[in-house]
């Protein structure tokens, strides 16, 4: 129970700060209302993903091993060759986006900034 809430904490306080620094405004409905991803990876874990990239990104545009990040290697070691193939396409999916997501917000904050 107490993972839970610790975890229920950490998304409602990332919320909070997308709200604080005006992300919502002009989203799309698909990124209002994220429930599960388009991958089934759950929103929460796709959210501690997100982190990792940002972390990446902001320290270093052109990261050499990004997917590399972003493995679950206990996960990825008891699986079989195809499965390790697929689970690296589908980090790879997933990268993708949440770069896409990163370089959006990034955008907005630098727009919001040269209103002000």
């Amino acid at each position: 129970m107490n993972k839970e809430n610790s975890e229920l904490k950490k998304l409602a306080q990332s919320a909070k700060n997308r709200l604080k620094m005006g992300y919502w405004d002009g989203a799309s409905a698909m990124e209002i209302a994220p429930t599960r991803s388009e991958s089934g990876i759950a929103y929460a874990a796709e959210e501690e993903m997100y982190a990792i990239v940002r972390e990446t990104l902001s320290t270093n545009e052109c990261a050499i091993d990004p997917i590399g990040r972003l493995i679950d290697w206990d996960r990825f070691n008891k699986m079989d060759q195809a499965e390790r193939s697929r689970y690296v396409l589908d980090l790879s999916k997933i990268y993708l986006r949440l770069q896409d997501r990163y370089y959006r917000e990034k955008n907005r904050k630098k727009e919001g900034q040269n209103t002000l």
